[in-house]
């Protein structure tokens, strides 16, 4: 199994966009005003023109004017209501502008006029997908492919549909229909490699991300989920490679810098793992879970540096009181990681409890008292942490409320053992 690594499914949204029917030589960014003018001019003469309207549409979309250019198509079925190609673009801007529902309805209208529209079929799928109403979604997209078997962006999206509803085995298919349509469409072998990592079948997405490194070798994605791919397989060397690899070609994404320090932590190489946890914190400061593994990674670097008293593995039976943060430098560091944990996520008790450690190790008695304290308002049985504030209470002199801790740990610890 994935040992503490997390990574983000694929599922893209491939928005409209306007075409430009009957305009040649026009893009968004060349149409001239003279252009809006004529239609314009146009209109005033005949305000019944249907096609006027549809034009003027163009003209504004080309200039980034949604609002007017959906007006304008409003403009033109209400003047034509079988005006099949208004319909159909009207129902584009409205995705476009991200108005669902009214997409869904306009597209529905195109599709009425014309049930032969590949493009209103699959962007009406599209904006079921969205709205997350994924049968619909299917429904659309296989209408689509209907009219063009060879459409393998629609087999994409319709594989990306038969993920999100459940429908692992269809999305397989679809996409291996995909790929063999277009044996070099990376974006398919990409999606089919993270649908066998996340099924459990590693051999299966090793060949997956391959095949996409072996089309696109600076596929930096590619290579991370090789990394992960290759660490479920229980190949270190493999994974670290792949992984080196997509920070060679992409280091600013903190994700591959967090899985590598992972890698690196679980094979107890801490300054590796510390200088990529820093990294990571680096472009990402709000990562409290990079923040909470750099403190540990600090912590854990010097419980191997110096052995532990007898008397204090005989408390670690009970209490993890080992003493790994005998280095003042590597103290201060793992407690400001801790605090910058606690900052970004003030919910995980078991932060406040390593920072209680650490305060404790530091002989800064009563910020150890606080961590533990809100370490226990956060999470009442933790048992751990109720016999580390004990021990912090005797060492203050507070007998009466280290007794109360401790009568407490022994009871959970005997809920526990029930």
């Amino acid at each position: 199994m994935i040992k503490n690594l997390v990574w983000p499914f694929y599922r893209p949204i491939i928005m409209a966009v306007l075409v430009s029917l009957g305009i040649c030589g026009c893009s968004k960014v060349d149409m001239p005003d003279e252009v809006i003018s004529s239609y314009q001019k146009a209109i005033r003469i005949n305000p019944g023109l249907a096609e006027a309207h549809f034009n003027l549409a163009i003209a504004y979309n080309s200039r980034t004017m949604l609002d007017e250019a959906i007006s304008a198509l409003v403009k033109a079925v209400e003047i034509n209501p079988k005006y099949k190609e208004a319909y159909l673009q009207l129902g584009l801007l409205y995705m476009e502008k991200e108005m669902w529902d009214n997409a869904k309805a306009t597209l529905s209208s195109s599709l009425q006029l014309d049930t032969d529209s590949f493009l209103a079929h699959e962007k009406l799928g599209d904006v079921y997908r969205v709205q997350g109403e994924y049968s619909e979604a299917v429904s659309e997209y296989k209408n689509a492919l209907k009219i063009n078997p060879k459409a393998v962006e629609t087999m994409y999206n319709l594989g990306v549909v038969y993920v999100n509803n459940d429908q692992t085995e269809e999305a397989i298919q679809t996409l291996l229909d995909a790929v063999g349509i277009n044996p070099n469409y990376t974006d398919a072998h990409f999606f089919l490699g993270q649908i066998y990592l996340n099924n459990g079948l590693p051999d299966n997405a090793l060949n997956a991300f391959s095949k996409v490194t072996e089309i696109n070798p600076r596929h930096a994605l590619a290579h991370y989920h090789l990394g992960l791919t290759f660490y479920e397989k229980g190949n270190v060397d493999g994974a670290v490679a792949s992984y080196k690899k997509s920070i060679e070609i992409d280091a600013k994404n903190p994700q591959v810098h967090y899985s590598l320090g992972i890698v690196y932590s679980d094979e107890k190489l801490f300054d590796n793992a510390i200088e990529e946890f820093r990294t990571v914190v680096k472009l990402d400061p709000d990562n409290a879970d990079a923040h909470y593994r750099l403190g540990l990674a600090y912590a854990n670097k010097r419980t191997l540096v110096k052995a532990v008293s007898s008397v204090q593995k005989a408390a670690s039976a009970h209490y993890n009181i080992k003493n790994p943060y005998s280095d003042k430098r590597a103290l201060d560091e793992a407690i400001t990681s801790l605090q910058m944990a606690i900052e970004i996520n003030p919910y995980n008790p078991e932060i406040y409890f390593d920072l209680g450690n650490a305060y404790s190790q530091d002989r800064r008695l009563d910020e150890a008292a606080r961590a533990l304290e809100e370490t226990i308002r956060i999470d009442p049985n933790f048992a751990k942490a109720h016999y580390g504030l004990a021990l912090i209470y005797e060492r203050k002199g507070m007998k009466e409320e280290a007794q109360m801790e401790y009568s407490e740990y022994k009871r959970l610890i005997h809920n526990c053992l029930d």
